[in-house]
């Protein structure tokens, strides 16, 4: 009867049909995972840009509350920018500091602005105060994607937070 030496066997070597079929199932399975979602990566930047302006807002919401200074949203609808600055008190004295000069909403434009109290505007420059107090002004944003596609962004002012609509909202 022959001995064998240690690592070495007589049987055949390869994968089994059930490890083959177990292998290629997971690979579907995250295959139909995973296309779905760079699917949507195809939107061109607009859900990049509206997300970039929503953290903005909410984050110059935070920074009045923790500084106790009135923070500025500014909205340049001729030049398609936002810019951000801070109203720092010191003394009887108040300074416009900048905090983000000109941020590109690309590939969004900027189709019109309503602020609440203020009125509608299409053209110019608007800005929206964020307070210490942990209120800002009410603001619907309205972005075009260069394909006639509309979405509205609404501040809530209690909040700071940002909602998304699909197509054309009033206040």
């Amino acid at each position: 009867m022959p001995i064998l030496k240690a690592g070495t066997s007589t049987e055949q070597r390869g994968f089994t049909l059930i490890e083959l079929i177990v292998v290629i199932t997971l690979l579907a399975i995250f295959a139909g995972l995973g296309i779905p979602l760079l699917a949507g990566q195809g939107d061109g930047g607009e859900r990049t840009a509206m997300r970039k302006l929503a953290g903005t807002v909410k984050l110059l919401y935070n920074e009045a509350a923790l500084t106790r200074d009135i923070h500025l949203l500014t909205f340049d609808l001729d030049e398609e920018t936002i810019s951000t600055f801070r109203l720092q008190r010191s003394g009887d004295q108040t300074e416009k500091l900048l905090l983000k000069e000109a941020l590109p909403l690309k590939p969004l434009l900027l189709d019109q602005v309503q602020v609440v109290g203020k009125g509608r505007f299409t053209s110019g420059e608007v800005t929206i105060r964020v307070y210490p107090q942990g209120w800002m002004e009410e603001a619907w944003i309205q972005l075009e994607n260069g394909q006639q596609q509309i979405k509205t962004l609404s501040f809530v002012p209690m909040t700071g937070s940002t909602r998304i609509y699909d197509g054309r909202k009033e206040i």
